[in-house]
């Protein structure tokens, strides 16, 4: 009997073998393939590949809004101005509505979009005596920037942004509104210049503001019938090593109930990413007695003010001078 012959395996074990190997390479291409991808769509940037068009051209709201704020933005002729600046080896653009004010407020939008779809939610500001500063956010628009990172770097580059309005055009005070991300990059970043010991921020509206960026992603995932884990663990510890971002880290109902400003925290009843449960857990941590909390009956996430414009707006108005 030859070795070959001795060594020979059954036939059931080869099978046995062979299923094996089939398994074992599909958990690997789904644990390392499937989470990559998630990574891809919602954290990384090509950053060959800037645009300022609007991201969803499909939904007919969004284009609307996008398009609402752009024409608002045009009819400021020459007090829109052009701005950049360098931070973080980052060249990042931006925009300012000069009206000639000692007060801006600065709008930050959500993942994905670019400044021009801030200027949406600019105008009861502008109404309010502000300029305007909108900025394209790292790896978002034309700013340069492989990864977003969910409010934990932008709010290092909006401190820069603030250093360079207060020094070009005189600014004193500031306010942040921002929308999702850009609601949570206003709270890091207004908590950052009260720790650096600058002139407080006036006031913090976040629309859509969630409790921690986990929960958010989950209910994403959900609304997809998909589970989180492990694809939602495995995409953050990409962002781990390759944006150097602690996405687990990103909790802003942390920083809210550290921050000493008023906070106007607006949510719609038929978010299902950021429920009412957290608006109120989130509220409960705010520690300005002049904070305020507000639910209106419509709207998805992000979209609160298109469905609710009035309300809206005068919830600002109310809030703001206050």
């Amino acid at each position: 009997m030859t070795f070959l012959a001795a060594t020979a395996l059954p036939w059931w074990a080869i099978a046995l073998i062979a299923v094996a190997s089939f398994l074992v390479f599909n958990l690997l291409v789904y644990l390392i393939l499937v989470p990559h991808v998630v990574f891809h769509f919602t954290v990384y940037r090509n950053p060959k590949k800037r645009s300022r068009e609007c991201t969803n051209k499909k939904d007919a709201d969004q284009v609307r809004m996008f398009e609402e704020g752009v024409a608002w933005a045009e009819s400021q002729g020459d007090r829109r101005l052009p701005i950049e600046i360098v931070h973080d080896g980052l060249n990042l653009k931006g925009e300012f509505i000069d009206f000639g004010a000692k007060k801006c407020a600065v709008i930050l939008q959500g993942r994905t979009e670019s400044l021009l779809y801030s200027y949406y939610f600019a105008k009861p500001y502008a109404e309010l005596g502000y300029d305007i500063l909108v900025v394209d956010l790292r790896a978002h628009g034309l700013s340069d920037g492989k990864y977003q990172t969910g409010g934990l770097k932008e709010a290092g580059d909006i401190v820069a942004w603030i250093d360079y309005v207060r020094e070009r055009f005189h600014v004193e005070s500031f306010l942040f509104h921002g929308i999702c991300i850009g609601a949570a990059t206003s709270v890091y970043a207004a908590r950052l210049l009260e720790e650096r010991g600058y002139p407080p921020v006036e006031k913090v509206v976040c629309d859509g503001l969630y409790a921690t960026y986990f929960k958010m992603f989950e209910r994403n995932f959900a609304s997809f019938k998909k589970k989180a884990f492990p694809m939602l663990h495995l995409t953050f510890l990409l962002a781990r090593i390759y944006a150097k971002a602690d996405f687990f880290a990103n909790r802003p109902i942390e920083a809210v109930g550290k921050l000493q400003c008023p906070i106007l925290l607006i949510y719609s009843a038929e978010d299902v990413f950021c429920p009412r449960e957290d608006g109120e857990s989130i509220y409960r941590e705010a520690t300005n007695p002049k904070s305020r909390l507000l639910f209106l009956p419509k709207g998805r996430h992000s979209h609160v003010r298109s469905l609710n414009t009035e309300a809206y707006d005068g919830a600002i108005k109310e809030f703001v001078p206050a």
